[in-house]
């Protein structure tokens, strides 16, 4: 269970801990939301059907563009592993042909070529539902495993991707457009944070400098905010020993192609209600009722 899970569930003591100390949220985002409420929607998706993947796929479009080197993400190998355990029911030997050309490739992602680095991100989107879902293998892989197994294995990404959606791809090449970020010293894909595994593992989208960021592909960027401001300052006092240095928060709607974030001790204030509030504060009491909550992985992180 994630911290978005915990925070779904009605009985969970995250989700209880967020509305008790939190109680002002809605109330920051009816004075923050109206800049929201009116962004207009750059990108919209034509298919429901395909938006999930959509934003799977920009997440990984993104890390490509910040991080050289985010191929090696364990989750992207353990897909593979996992789905080729699994089987496609195309074949054992088509399984293995696929596996192996697919981790050839992760070696070397694709550069300089937007529309193949859109259906590259679509692909480990794939890879990434296939680690997530315990090895189920989509349409689109399986379509790729015939492909390699019919050639009798691909050269590069052009030839792998080659019955990638395209009409999906596009899309993430349209957001990929609109995305002008902030000016940075650092950036950082993915983050986990030192709490994360008492909330059932949690990662961020994005970190540039001193700002979190969650990226969001919605059509509607006002929906379920409260829920999701909860979510990205949960994931602040995750990090317990302040290995980011946050000093802001806030989100990237993707669609939309805006960056907005807030003084992190603004937020914490306004949404706790007590203008004393401190984040240093909120993480050392959300951190000791994690260790109550959970002694045996307490004593691990402690020692």
């Amino acid at each position: 269970m994630s911290l978005t899970g915990e925070l779904r569930r009605r009985d969970s003591w995250v989700n209880g801990y967020f509305k008790d100390r939190l109680p002002a949220v809605v109330e920051f985002v009816k004075s923050e939301g109206g800049a929201v409420k009116s962004l207009d929607t750059w990108v919209p998706n034509e298919s429901p059907e395909t938006a999930r993947l959509v934003g799977t796929a920009f997440d990984y479009r993104l890390r490509m563009h910040f991080e050289a080197d985010f191929s090696a993400s364990e989750e992207l190998y353990l897909g593979i592993e996992s789905l080729q355990w699994a089987g496609s029911g195309l074949g054992a030997e088509i399984d293995r042909k696929w596996a192996d050309t697919t981790v050839n490739l992760l070696t070397d992602l694709p550069t300089g070529d937007d529309a193949l680095a859109a259906r590259a991100a679509v692909a480990l989107a794939w890879l990434d539902w296939g680690y997530r879902s315990g090895g189920i293998w989509s349409d689109g892989l399986c379509d790729i495993a015939r492909s390699i197994a019919s050639r009798g294995g691909v050269p590069g990404w052009e030839q792998y991707t080659a019955t990638v959606d395209y009409a999906v791809a596009d899309e993430v090449a349209d957001i990929m457009r609109l995305t002008h970020p902030p000016r940075a010293e650092s950036a950082e894909c993915g983050t986990s944070f030192t709490g994360s595994a008492f909330v059932g593992g949690a990662d961020a989208d994005l970190a540039l400098d001193d700002c979190l960021y969650d990226v969001k592909t919605s059509m509607t960027p006002r929906r379920n905010l409260p829920f999701n401001l909860r979510q990205l300052i949960g994931y602040a006092l995750l990090d317990w020993n302040d290995e980011l240095g946050l000093k802001r928060v806030g989100f990237f709607f993707s669609r939309q192609g805006k960056w907005i974030s807030w003084e992190l001790a603004d937020v914490i204030r306004r949404t706790t209600g007590i203008p004393t509030a401190t984040l240093k504060g909120l993480r050392e009491e959300f951190r000791n009722i994690a260790f109550e909550r959970n002694p045996r992985l307490a004593a691990q992180v402690q020692t």
